[in-house]
């Protein structure tokens, strides 16, 4: 339950956080905190969009390209053993007793197999993935250090919908990073 006091103390916390939020401004006119001496104004800020350069990228689609011809060979792999389970599994109709049971557990451990081949194939896929995209984050820095400098920028966020809710169309750098990507790593 909450008391006067009890609520006079929450009033008196919550102003002493917004006085924090504004810097103590007005407390002590010229005051400044030793926080605030070591924190640099920001001239800028800018946002990427690293999914679109990953798309928009001749590497990026490239490597993206690999990634899919790599996963469809080894879907088809997938797929086949698959078949022969299939195949295998409408066969033991036909038996019967200790011939039915032993072919039960051979079929039982082929789809073991099946299962381990499937989690190395994703576990292979995903690291890849990261390789590529490794190699791509990492040539993106150098041209963002470049462009930031150009720019007079000194902080670079990665546009995400669930960390930037909102941008300037100019403070969006993508385009720019895109073309010089591109023509720094044509392939």
């Amino acid at each position: 339950m909450f008391t006067p006091q009890r609520r006079f103390t929450r009033l008196l916390s919550a102003a002493a956080v917004a006085l924090a939020f504004v810097g103590g401004a007005g407390v002590v006119p010229g005051a400044v905190t030793s926080a605030q001496a070591t924190i640099p104004q920001i001239r800028g800020v800018a946002v990427v969009d690293m999914q679109k350069v990953l798309g928009d990228t001749k590497q990026g689609q490239a490597a993206r390209k690999k990634l899919e011809d790599s996963s469809k060979a080894k879907q088809e792999k997938l797929e086949q053993k698959r078949k022969k389970l299939e195949a295998d599994t409408g066969k033991l109709k036909s038996l019967q007793g200790d011939k039915l049971a032993a072919a039960e557990e051979a079929l039982q451990k082929e789809y073991m197999e099946m299962q381990q081949i499937y989690m190395t194939m994703q576990q292979e896929l995903t690291q890849q993935e990261s390789r590529v995209l490794e190699d791509i984050y990492k040539n993106c820095q150098t041209i963002i250090d470049k462009l930031a400098a150009e720019k007079n920028v000194d902080l670079v966020l990665i546009r995400d919908d669930s960390t930037v809710l909102f941008v300037e169309p100019g403070l969006d750098i993508t385009a720019e990073l895109v073309k010089r990507y591109n023509a720094k790593y044509p392939s």
